[in-house]
C-alpha cells in the first residue's frame, strides 16, 4: 500500500511538471492588480444586481406622439397668425377708404398689441399723415405698450412717443400757454382740448416709464432718452 501511495504521488508530480512545462509558470499578480480585479468584479456584480432590481422599461417617444405634440403647438401658432392676418386685412380695408383715424381706432380696439405695433411702425414711416387727433388716438395705446413684456413692443412705444414729443411738443406747450379766451373759436378750442389731452397722456406715460429707467442696453438708453425729453417737455 505504501509503495502504491508513493507511485501515485510521483505520477501526480509528473503531470504537474508536464503542465508547467507546457503552459509556463503562473505569473504572480502585481501589487494592487488582484484588488483591482476584485473591485471590478464586485462593481460588475453590483451593477448587474441593480439592473435586475431597478431595470424599468424606458419611456420612448414614438414618431406618432412627436408629430401630435408638434402639430398641437403648430395649430396654436397658426390660429394666432391667421387671426392677426384677418384683423390686419380688416384694418387695411378701412384705411383704404381714406379714413386713417378710424383705421387706427379699429386697430387699437382689437386689443392685440402685435397689430398695434405693426400699425405704429407703418405710420412712423409716414410723418406727413400725423396730426394732433392721431396723437390722441395713439398715446393711450402707447401707455399700454409700455407695460408689455416684449422688448420689441417697448422699442416701438419709445420711438413713437419720441416722434410725438419732437413733432408736436412745442405746439402742445404753446397752446397750453395761450388758452382760448373771448370770442368763440371752435377750431382753436378743439386744438386746445387735443393739446391738453396729449399733455396729460404724455405726463402719465412719463411717470410710469421711470420704472424702466434702470434697463440695460439699447432699450435702457431709449427709455432714458424719452424720460429726458419728457422733462424738457414740461
Amino acid at each position: 500500500a505504501e509503495e502504491r501511495k508513493q507511485w501515485y504521488q510521483r505520477r501526480v508530480r509528473g503531470k504537474n511538471l508536464q503542465h508547467w512545462e507546457q503552459k509556463g509558470p503562473t505569473q504572480e499578480p502585481r501589487y494592487g492588480q488582484m484588488n483591482q480585479n476584485a473591485d471590478v468584479n464586485v462593481a460588475a456584480n453590483a451593477l448587474g444586481k441593480i439592473s435586475l432590481l431597478d431595470n424599468q422599461p424606458e419611456q420612448t417617444v414614438t414618431e406618432s406622439d412627436f408629430m401630435k405634440t408638434a402639430a398641437a403647438g403648430h395649430r396654436g401658432v397658426r390660429d394666432n397668425l391667421e387671426a392677426r392676418l384677418r384683423n390686419l386685412q380688416y384694418v387695411r380695408t378701412v384705411w383704404s377708404k381714406g379714413d386713417l383715424k378710424q383705421a387706427l381706432e379699429v386697430a387699437i380696439s382689437l386689443d392685440d398689441q402685435g397689430i398695434t405695433v405693426d400699425i405704429l411702425q407703418v405710420i412712423q414711416s409716414r410723418p406727413a399723415i400725423w396730426d394732433l387727433h392721431i396723437c390722441t388716438i395713439v398715446l393711450p395705446a402707447l401707455r399700454t405698450l409700455f407695460h408689455s413684456k416684449h422688448e420689441n413692443h417697448l422699442f416701438v412705444a419709445c420711438s413713437t412717443l419720441k416722434h410725438i414729443i419732437k413733432s408736436f411738443g412745442q405746439l402742445i406747450k404753446d397752446n397750453l400757454n395761450a388758452p382760448p379766451v373771448g370770442n368763440i373759436d371752435i377750431t382753436r378750442e378743439e386744438r386746445y382740448k387735443k393739446c391738453h389731452l396729449c399733455h396729460q397722456q404724455i405726463a402719465n406715460i412719463s411717470r410710469e416709464i421711470t420704472r424702466h429707467s434702470g434697463a440695460q442696453g439699447k432699450l435702457g438708453s431709449a427709455i432714458r432718452e424719452i424720460i429726458k425729453l419728457s422733462e424738457n417737455f414740461y
